[in-house]
C-alpha cells in the first residue's frame, strides 16, 4: 500500500509579499500543486484541499489516514529584517519526526537563498502540528517579506514544491533519479528493409531518392 500524504497549503491572503503584488496563499497554492504532481508521479497516494480552514483540513487529513500531513507556508517577521532561510516546524525534534523533517530541509534549504534561519524548530502549540494524526511537517519556505526572498519564491514555485516532494521521497526511500531517455551504447536498434531489386543500379537509384526525401541510414546490401 502506498503511503498517504496530505498537502495543506496556506490560505493566508493577508500575508503580502515584498514584491510582485501577491500573497502567501497564492504562491503556496502554486507550490502545493507542483508538490502533489511530483508525489503522485512517484506512486504516493496524495490528497490536497485548497479552500478549507485548518480545522477542516486536519479533520480531512485524519479521515484520509495520512501518514504525513504537510503544511506549506512562507515566512515573515515583524521587523522584516531576517536575511532568510527555510525552516521545518515539528511537534518535537526526535524519532521519525526529526528524520522526515531533516529529509525535507536537506532538499529545501540548499535551493532557497537565505541561510541564517535554516533549522528544524520544535513547535507543538501549532494546531496542525498537534492535532493531525499523521506526522506533521510544517514547511516555512523562505521569507516573503524581503525582496530577495519574495522574488525567489515567486520565480521558483516548481522547484520549491518538488524539493519538498523529493525530501518526502528520500525519507521513504523512493528514488528521485530521472530516467535517461537518450539511447544507450548497448541499446538494441531495429533496421527496416525497404524493397528488393535485381539490379544494383536500380537499388542505388532508389536509395538516392529516399535520401533526397529526407530519409537517412539506407545502404545497398546483397543477400
Amino acid at each position: 500500500m502506498s503511503k498517504k500524504i496530505y498537502i495543506s497549503p496556506s490560505n493566508q491572503v493577508g500575508n503580502t509579499y515584498a514584491t510582485g503584488g501577491t500573497n502567501e496563499k497564492e504562491q503556496c497554492h502554486k507550490i502545493a500543486k507542483y508538490c502533489v504532481s511530483y508525489l503522485k508521479k512517484k506512486g504516493f497516494s496524495v490528497k490536497c484541499t485548497y479552500n478549507l480552514d485548518m480545522y477542516e483540513r486536519v479533520k480531512e487529513s485524519n479521515s484520509f489516514g495520512a501518514d504525513l500531513h504537510v503544511a506549506i507556508h512562507t515566512n515573515a517577521t515583524a521587523k522584516h529584517n531576517v536575511t532568510g532561510g527555510s525552516q521545518i516546524l515539528l511537534y518535537n525534534l526526535s524519532g521519525e519526526r526529526k528524520k522526515v523533517g531533516q529529509a525535507v530541509l536537506d532538499r529545501l534549504a540548499p535551493i532557497t537563498p537565505g541561510k541564517s534561519a535554516e533549522r528544524l524548530i520544535e513547535k507543538p502549540d501549532f494546531y496542525e502540528i498537534n492535532s493531525a494524526k499523521g506526522i506533521t511537517v510544517y514547511c516555512e519556505c523562505e521569507f516573503h517579506d524581503t525582496k530577495e526572498g519574495s522574488d525567489f519564491i515567486r520565480k521558483n514555485t516548481k522547484a520549491i514544491g518538488e524539493a519538498i516532494a523529493k525530501g518526502i521521497c528520500d525519507y521513504y526511500g523512493v528514488s528521485t533519479a530521472e530516467k535517461n531517455n537518450a539511447s544507450s551504447e548497448n541499446e538494441t536498434l531495429y533496421s527496416v528493409q525497404v524493397g528488393s531489386f535485381k539490379s544494383k543500379k536500380n537499388a542505388q537509384g532508389y536509395v538516392e531518392k529516399l535520401k533526397k526525401a529526407g530519409f537517412e541510414g539506407f545502404i545497398v546490401k546483397s543477400k
